[in-house]
């Protein structure tokens, strides 16, 4: 159970999704390690010489469990004290470990670094490398939440080292891929072929687990082989990897997907909610949305009983998608009202969870320097008040010049046929805008040029998130100095103008036409139209009708 959690850090941190709040719930769930490692140890009496160090232990973790830290970390903390009376370094150790999670939890990383140190001593005393690869492990995320990364990959390296010292050979192997697992999501988003590096080397070591151990048993090394596949059908489903190959994706989705058949027992549910959930995000991405539906409501039946709040998130997201996909409003609209009413509460837990340690320190501020704080505060607020002021006025202003810009676009699409919003592409196809062509052109070759570029923006091909001016020169059998040439000349815009003209008009009309689409998310919207990432798309938008998409939604809205 305890290096299952390990595996779910990694998952949880690719899905994406409000990152910086994911991130912050990820390193949260990966210290429970702790906790759930001394369940694990419950079993064994670690200090035969007084059994009383192994009940308050026990009673700790079941305190913690309940939020009641403060009272946790006292048991711990005498535990820890009679450990070190009576010589058990086990019992010691234990209870330093899970006084070292309290202290993570309270985001006090310094202090769980610290106390960190005393564990590793012990676990080196002992000789356990189990436990010390396990240690060093967590200590990298600690070091990662920190932001001192040149220690994180010090102590990644580190738990590889204990690692390959463990004497229980397939142990060994497992440990091993664990630790490479873990470190592919560390160079996500800087190295494309480090994290394929690691994922391979992860799968690699677990094939060598031999499927009747005595030390790791056929469940847990099946359970790791689907996480590992399953990642690696993640990288290279991810668009944003440049050796992305959607053929691979699918082949390590089904080669997770196989394992289920391996063994007797039941897989592991998380196991089983984070692969449904990678296949009906794969599907939808496909546009295979029947299968992305099959998934997402196997995924959702799981997570009834199992309770992952991300995962429904971007399940119920994923299927109003695809329910969109096949024409299904009804049922799209339904799970984007639930997806709605969830993100509000995960985001609302998590904002709470976030000003927790913030409002302690300023409370400890107020103690150390009240009155100081009044001072700056009546110095803030005059200057505030002039600022404010001065905002004020300049907000009205921006505000009447933004609207008439709205109601002139909205004059524009009722007076024009179809839904044309800012001057169509296709009414500039033969006019040229007097700008002399720097390079020579036959007419005949611009003749060609200018039909291929109306069936272009009819096929929509605009809306690929991986275009680009080599690729759209290729796709249209022509050279890329021609294909620019032409555009400036005869659209009068350069490449980059030119694609944001049409996707900003593509989504317009879908916001125009259906009142659905004012529902959604401005990730969802920029995704729609084939931006990367919501800034570029608010920024382009912002720069072809001079207002937000927000902006746009919320007066539609109002009309409606």
């Amino acid at each position: 159970m305890s290096e299952k959690l390990s595996l779910r850090i990694s998952c949880l941190v690719w899905k994406g999704s409000n990152q910086f709040f994911q991130r912050l719930y990820t390193i949260f769930i990966s210290l429970l390690f702790f906790l759930f490692f001394s369940m694990a140890n419950a079993e064994t009496i670690l200090c035969p010489e007084n059994k009383n160090i192994d009940q308050l232990i026990d009673q700790a973790i079941s305190l913690n469990s309940t939020g009641k830290s403060k009272e946790a970390l006292r048991l711990l903390q005498k535990a820890n004290d009679i450990a070190k009376s009576v010589g058990c370094e086990k019992g010691e150790l234990n209870a330093t470990k899970n006084i070292m999670l309290i202290y993570s939890e309270a985001y006090d990383y310094k202090k769980a670094l610290e106390i960190s140190n005393r564990a590793k001593k012990l676990a080196v005393s002992q000789k356990d490398y189990k436990t010390l690869s396990t240690l060093c492990n967590k200590r990298a995320i600690l070091y990662e939440n920190l932001g001192i990364y040149d220690e994180s990959l010090k102590e990644y390296e580190a738990a590889l080292k204990y690692a390959k010292l463990i004497a229980e050979t397939d142990q060994r192997y497992y440990q091993t891929s664990l630790v490479y697992y873990n470190l592919a999501p560390y160079y996500q988003g800087q190295s494309d072929k480090k994290v394929l590096y690691y994922l391979e080397k992860s799968r690699e070591e677990v094939f060598k687990i031999s499927d009747n151990s005595k030390d790791v048993p056929l469940e847990k090394k099946v359970d790791m082989l689907i996480s590992v596949n399953m990642n690696l059908g993640i990288h290279f489903r991810d668009s944003k990897n440049k050796g992305r190959n959607v053929k691979l994706s699918e082949f390590y989705f089904m080669e997770a997907l196989k394992q289920f058949d391996v063994v007797k027992g039941e897989i592991n549910p998380d196991t089983k909610i984070d692969l449904y959930q990678a296949l009906q995000e794969f599907y939808q991405m496909k546009k295979d949305y029947r299968k992305a539906i099959g998934y997402g409501e196997n995924m959702l039946a799981l997570e009834k009983s199992n309770s992952m709040p991300y995962n429904r998130r971007v399940g119920y997201m994923v299927l109003a998608k695809s329910y969109l996909g096949i024409g299904d409003h009804s049922r799209s609209q339904k799970y984007l009202d639930l997806f709605s009413k969830l993100n509000d509460s995960i985001n609302s837990a998590e904002k709470q969870a976030v000003e927790a340690p913030v409002k302690k320190m300023i409370s400890e501020t107020k103690i150390n320097g009240e009155k100081k704080i009044q001072r700056i505060a009546v110095i803030s607020s005059s200057v505030l008040i002039l600022i404010t002021g001065g905002m004020m006025i300049h907000r009205r202003r921006s505000h009447k010049i933004i609207h008439k810009k709205y109601e002139d676009l909205i004059a524009k699409i009722h007076h024009e046929t179809g839904i044309s919003t800012i001057e169509s592409t296709s009414e500039k196809n033969n006019k040229s805008n007097g700008i002399k062509s720097s390079i020579t052109i036959t007419d005949e070759t611009i003749k060609v040029l200018l039909l291929k570029l109306e069936k272009f923006e009819a096929s929509k091909k605009y809306l690929r998130k991986d275009l680009s001016l080599t690729w759209m020169a290729n796709n249209l059998s022509t050279n890329p100095k021609y294909l620019s040439e032409v555009i400036k000349i005869y659209k009068n815009h350069n490449f980059t103008s030119y694609i944001n003209e049409l996707r900003i008009n593509y989504i317009i009309k879908k916001l125009y036409e259906n009142p659905i689409y004012r529902e959604y998310k401005i990730t969802y919207l920029a995704e729609e139209c084939g931006y990367i990432t919501p800034k570029v798309f608010v920024n382009a938008f912002k720069q072809q009708t001079g207002f937000t998409p927000s902006y746009f939604v919320e007066q539609l809205k109002a009309s409606a």
